[in-house]
């Protein structure tokens, strides 16, 4: 089945440092539509691949990358040696870094790879960006590969551990993109990548490593080899269930015996034996009542607060691999799934995390999707679910984007958790499932960092 033609419209930025110009490693150019935080966030990934080799060849050396800023979008960038920078002195890169919405990212196959030809590696003063429009083949067209990979790697990935490729053969590192395409498209869009960094200790899922930026701890003598590196919420993966295909009729009676059962279970008396019930965290009510829709009917928004608060709500829904369906861009609608996945429903386990997670309440049916009110009604009802009132109040007084993304950035630090040692702290064993099912949603909600 061939692709069909796809429209992807970018942002896009320069920056690194350049023969014709004193100021070191700086910003070149921009297009319009680029944010400061994006710009920001761009050059603290170039700056985190480490310094760039001195003995890099302009015509030959070079590296792409992929990865989703904390701002929002991903970059999707060629780094290129310059030969030598203004005072002569060798080593000089330039990053042209090209700004993608999660949503065009996974219409563009989730491959950073489909931009080569986008990538700019000629750079002169004076050079000035627009946004960029370039017609890419379907994500079918652009997964296929003929090299033969092992799948361990890719299970590797699969798994949240990060994969190093150390080796000295360009060709060798070439198999990082064929690598990458055979993965599936939802690895593709909840990992990172660079084909060539400069110290092992990078923040990307899969990466290349010259042998001279090696670790001291690995085998000098090896010319080619893989170094697989798990994450610190990483852990072993249960076994995946297999499902059973039932007759239709025989299904329907089972599913009719359970829920007789499960409603029997739910109102039989129980008599209080002093022991710790092991279900479900139960969820506290709420004192205060949500929101009003009626306090927020024509509240004063600017356009451009509401296309904010609309990326930032489908960023946090792509970041927790909700499925958005049919939102069609409604604020309510985003908020709502975002409330839902960050609600812990496992079994209880003897954790504050897991207790503030579980305490999250559910969306209130009063609020429903409405043409005259305003997208903070949306963000006022979310901080209602998740137990931080001073945010609801936060949420009404926002009148610009700048503000929009103060108040995620808020409600990030309020839910993400010090994961660091909880599970020594509480003597839990890595093995007892109850603990492992909340570390999956644990892990899940981290990647809002």
């Amino acid at each position: 089945m061939g692709g069909s033609l796809v429209t992807i419209l970018f942002q896009q930025a320069i920056y690194g440092t350049f023969p014709f110009w004193d100021k070191g490693y700086a910003v070149l150019a921009r297009s319009e539509g680029c944010h400061d935080d994006w710009i920001t966030d761009f050059t603290h990934l170039c700056q985190s691949l480490g310094q760039p080799p001195s003995e890099a060849k302009p015509e030959v050396d070079h590296l792409i990358l992929a990865k989703k800023l904390p701002s929002g979008p991903w970059v999707l960038a060629m780094g290129s040696a310059q030969g030598c920078d203004d005072r002569g002195r060798p080593g000089a890169w330039a990053f042209h870094g090209i700004f993608l919405s999660g949503r065009e990212y996974r219409r563009a196959g989730a491959s950073p790879f489909q931009f080569k030809k986008c990538f700019i590696r000629d750079f002169h003063a004076g050079m000035q960006l627009k946004a960029g429009v370039i017609d890419l083949s379907g994500i079918d067209a652009q997964a296929r590969d003929d090299r033969m990979i092992d799948p361990t790697l890719i299970q590797h990935l699969v798994k949240g551990c990060k994969l190093r490729l150390l080796t000295d053969n360009l060709l060798e590192l070439k198999s990082l993109e064929s690598i990458w395409n055979q993965g599936p498209l939802k690895l593709r869009t909840k990992r990172s990548i660079t084909t060539w960094a400069f110290r092992p200790e990078v923040e990307f899922d899969l990466s290349g490593i010259s042998p001279s930026r090696w670790p001291d701890s690995l085998p000098r003598e090896s010319k080619s080899m893989w170094a697989v590196m798990p994450e610190e919420l990483q852990f072993q993966a249960q076994e995946p269930v297999r499902r059973i295909r039932l007759p239709k009729k025989i299904g329907l009676v089972i599913a009719t015996i359970l829920v007789l059962i499960v409603g029997l279970i739910a109102f039989w008396p129980v008599k209080n034996s002093g022991l710790e019930t092991r279900g479900l965290n139960p969820v506290e009510p709420q004192n205060q009542a949500p929101p009003k829709a009626s306090d927020f009917q024509n509240h004063p928004e600017p356009a451009n607060v509401r296309a904010a608060v609309i990326e930032q709500l489908a960023d946090w829904c792509d970041r927790l691999e909700v499925d958005q369906g049919e939102v069609l861009r409604d604020p309510l609608a985003y908020a709502k799934l975002i409330a839902s996945a960050l609600r812990y429903t496992g079994p209880s386990v003897a954790s504050v995390h897991a207790q503030v997670f579980s305490k999250i309440q559910l969306w209130p049916g009063s609020a429903v999707v409405q043409t005259d009110i305003s997208a903070v009604y949306a963000l006022s009802v979310l901080a209602w679910c998740v137990n931080v009132p001073d945010l609801q109040q936060k949420a009404r007084e926002i009148s610009s984007p700048a503000e929009v993304r103060q108040w995620f950035q808020a409600l990030r630090e309020r839910l993400l958790p010090d994961v660091g040692n909880d599970q020594e702290k509480i003597g839990v064993d890595q093995n007892d499932p109850e603990w492992v099912e909340f570390r999956f949603h644990l892990n899940r909600v981290m990647r809002l960092k």
